[in-house]
């Protein structure tokens, strides 16, 4: 094994709620799956995700795909400038 990370879903939720605001309804699907493990949760924010514009979801997509596989500086700073105005 190459590299090994530590991953964890708190890190995942301060990503997503800072991308989405805390109070937004996406965020707290996610939130309700990922803190209590609840597969329904999960799955409804994935289909509600699918009705959000496409740059949010590619921002939230790309969040989701970097805290598990990690990303390259770069692209931490494109996704960052990119932030849809919610």
């Amino acid at each position: 094994m190459k590299d090994a990370r530590i991953i964890s879903l708190d890190d995942l939720l301060d990503r997503l709620e800072e991308i989405l605001g805390a109070d937004s309804l996406l965020y707290r699907r996610f939130e309700e799956g990922l803190r209590y493990e609840d597969e329904r949760s999960l799955t409804d924010a994935m289909r509600s995700l699918r009705l959000y514009p496409d740059k949010v979801r590619w921002v939230v997509e790309n969040t989701v795909m970097s805290w598990l596989f990690g990303a390259r500086e770069e692209e931490k700073m494109a996704a960052t400038a990119s932030k849809p105005a919610l």
